[in-house]
């Protein structure tokens, strides 16, 4: 067997530099193999097997066939020979990183299978199909539009913000909302082999079973191939391992590891599990997982606990790239660390699943992930449709359930039986839709993890966007009843630089309702924007762009601040909406498209410093010899403590101080005080700044807050 296994690898060695094939030569690695490069492509339409005549094209793989100048929807075949070696003692399996939407795979005229869904990712066993030499592998990828009758109250792919948002091309509501296909083979393909078996794991789950000290890793896997009778799976982790019997789960007893925490609770402690698959001492197969051990617990009130630890979660909605295959680590690496700079802690990623290199990121970087499963609004209530999506939150769940910076499952965004306003948008509006699909969502995530908190639905109650779609920005300076605030924000226009790349032209500011089409394709909300939040045009573009910027500031900075005052009364969770826009767009990011940050990313920082003097009150205008009062707050969502701490009020108009008082008292961890109230002693007319700061016991300015106001004059 060891030498007959030597032959076969030299074999495969010799025959990499070989191919007379045209396609980029893939790298070896080990026994898996990536089939990355330049594919011949076909962007057909047509479900028919492609014509011995038919004109290919190229493509790379892996990429979004938009991103590679494919304006696209629909089938389109990729095909790409390769040489290989078989033997009747490997055990070869294609695997694919994702492929959006549909899947159907041919290997030298052999179909191996079909997939749907576009996360995630899926493998075929082809032992008995591989040939020694060129193989030719053919995928039939078909990512179409949803039907019209079907768009978008019954969509039928289960692709959330990717098939249907505010934030895509075209918009959630215009007849060009599914523009610009995201179809493709985004995810690398690999070819992987190895003597006589191959272990695929399905699952990992890390469970406590004793407080903090004791745990459960349990292993769900399976074995391909012809399984030697003395062979045993050996395990490794960190300074643990063992063997055991070769079974279908694994279950691996560990007592008193590090723990995983968040940034700033503690170090981000993770550990790779190995398992291999042993005879007499020589590997047959084995694969590797990093795990982290951590304790996720939501009280009945919606209060989060990590390892024991109460937290606030302070958040942002996040879709990196309207195509994933665009981000790379380093541009991941560069969005949490934008994150973190805002002392966001965990991020809610919207409405889709992200590419892979991101969960591990966040878990190395102590970034916490409220994750939702890509259902967006409406879908069919078929029993082939829930059939699908149950399939699928499982896909999810196990795939991506090893990540410890995962913290939380939502399985379904605004769905109709929760979001009456509906009503008023479809005339076909049925009040109970999807109700019954959710409650089947939720019993399998329910079944298939124990460690983490599930939500059915993200409620529209969650989404209170005040100032936006109804009321005023000054609401959100009145008590919430929810504990979870799953988004809250505004839109702002990017600089002048930013638009001239976004619209392909030197911008104008519009005029006529021709003029302002191009800016809704881009996601700009104009009724919203003038009519409810009632954003001055001004006279100019910069104007404009000035006015809308300092819109999001005031009501970002308002929002947060409130909600932290109301930290565990009854705010567990709150997420701003949104960090970045995900492609050349003009909606409701603090940062746009290229990363640059708008004055909203510094006003989320600002509310969201760990401590923070903060200002309560109501309006920013006061009529003449009104009493004006403002709460002063001691928030400090860290573990720091500062003994003999002093709170210094100042009082400007202009240049001139008007009052200032100083006090000491003890900042505490997980602090979240109304201290006193403060009474304006002024009421002459004119603009005033209220600046508060913490300072240490050495009169170092810890933290600094403002209130801006105005009393007018007496009539």
């Amino acid at each position: 067997m060891q030498r007959g296994l030597w032959i076969v690898l030299l074999t495969l060695l010799l025959l990499q530099g070989c191919s007379t094939l045209s396609a980029t030569q893939p790298v070896t690695s080990g026994n898996s193999r990536s089939l990355a490069g330049t594919w011949a492509f076909l962007p057909s339409g047509s479900a028919a097997m492609p014509a011995a005549d038919a004109r290919w094209q190229r493509i790379q793989v892996p990429a979004n066939w938009y991103t590679q100048g494919y304006d696209h929807h629909g089938i389109a075949w990729y095909r790409l020979q390769f040489n290989a070696v078989a033997d009747p003692a490997m055990v070869s399996r294609l695997h694919f990183g994702g492929v959006d939407y549909f899947a159907d795979v041919w290997l030298n005229g052999q179909k191996l299978g079909a997939h749907e869904g576009y996360f995630q990712s899926f493998a075929f066993e082809v032992t008995p199909h591989l040939k020694t030499g060129q193989n030719t592998l053919l995928v039939r990828v078909n990512s179409p539009l949803e039907k019209p009758q079907d768009f978008s109250l019954r969509k039928r792919l289960i692709k959330g913000i990717f098939a249907h948002h505010d934030t895509r091309p075209g918009g959630a509501w215009s007849e060009r909302g599914q523009e610009r296909n995201t179809g493709g083979i985004w995810g690398e393909v690999r070819l992987q082999q190895s003597p006589q078996v191959q272990l695929v794991p399905q699952q990992v789950l890390v469970q406590p079973t004793q407080g903090l000290t004791h745990w459960r890793v349990k292993v769900d896997l399976d074995v391909l191939g012809t399984l030697p009778a003395d062979a045993q799976l050996q395990w490794t982790l960190g300074q643990w391992q063992g063997t055991s019997p070769v079974r279908d789960t694994l279950t691996i007893p560990i007592a008193h590891p590090k723990l995983w925490q968040p940034k700033g609770y503690g170090e981000q402690h993770l550990y790779t599990l190995s398992v291999s698959a042993v005879q007499n001492g020589t590997v047959l197969d084995s694969f590797q997982r990093t795990i982290g051990f951590r304790k996720v617990e939501r009280s009945a009130q919606g209060i989060w606990k990590i390892n024991h630890q109460r937290i606030l979660l302070k958040g942002t909605n996040y879709i990196a790239h309207q195509w994933l295959s665009a981000m790379t680590p380093q541009d991941f690496r560069r969005d949490i660390a934008l994150m973190q700079a805002a002392h966001i802690n965990t991020v809610r990623v919207h409405a889709h699943v992200t590419a892979p290199d991101f969960y591990r990121l966040c878990d190395e970087m102590g970034l916490m992930v409220w994750q939702d499963f890509p259902l967006q609004w409406g879908y069919q209530d078929t029993p082939e449709f829930h059939q699908q999506a149950v399939s699928q939150v499982g896909d999810m769940i196990r795939q991506f359930g090893q990540y410890p910076s995962i913290i939380h499952w939502t399985l379904h965004n605004e769905p109709p039986w929760d979001a009456d306003w509906m009503k008023w948008k479809y005339q076909d509006y049925h009040p109970q839709q999807n109700k019954l699909l959710d409650e089947k969502l939720y019993k399998a995530a329910k079944t298939l993890d124990n460690t983490r908190p599930i939500s059915a639905i993200s409620s529209t109650k969650e989404h209170p966007w005040l100032g936006w779609y109804s009321g005023h920005w000054l609401d959100y300076a009145k008590p919430t009843k929810q504990s979870t605030i799953a988004e809250f924000g505004a839109q702002a226009l990017p600089d002048r630089f930013a638009l001239a790349k976004i619209l392909g032209e030197e911008p104008e500011l519009p005029t006529s309702k021709a003029d302002w089409k191009p800016w809704e394709y881009h996601n700009f909300q104009r009724k919203e924007t003038l009519e409810i939040a009632k954003v001055a045009s001004g006279k100019t573009l910069e104007q404009f762009i000035t006015n809308t910027q300092q819109y999001q500031v005031q009501l970002t900075q308002l929002a947060a601040e409130s909600y932290r005052r109301q930290a565990y009364q009854p705010v567990g969770a709150l997420f701003q909406f949104m960090l970045v826009e995900d492609w050349p767009s003009m909606n409701w990011g603090v940062v746009d498209f290229w990363r640059k940050p708008k004055p909203g990313y510094y006003a989320l920082q600002h509310a969201y410093q760990p401590i923070l003097p903060s200002l309560a009150w109501t309006k920013v205008e006061y009529a003449a010899n009104e009493q004006i009062r403002v709460g002063v707050w001691a928030l400090n969502d860290s573990l720091t403590r500062i003994p003999h701490a002093h709170y210094r009020l100042t009082l400007w108009q202009g240049k001139q101080k008007r009052d200032t008082q100083d006090w000491q008292f003890e900042l505490t961890p997980d602090m979240h005080r109304q201290l006193r109230d403060y009474l304006v002693p002024v009421n002459a007319a004119g603009a005033y700044r209220l600046e508060a700061e913490i300072l240490d016991a050495q009169g170092k300015v810890v933290s600094r807050n403002e209130y801006r106001f105005t009393i007018q004059s007496q009539q």
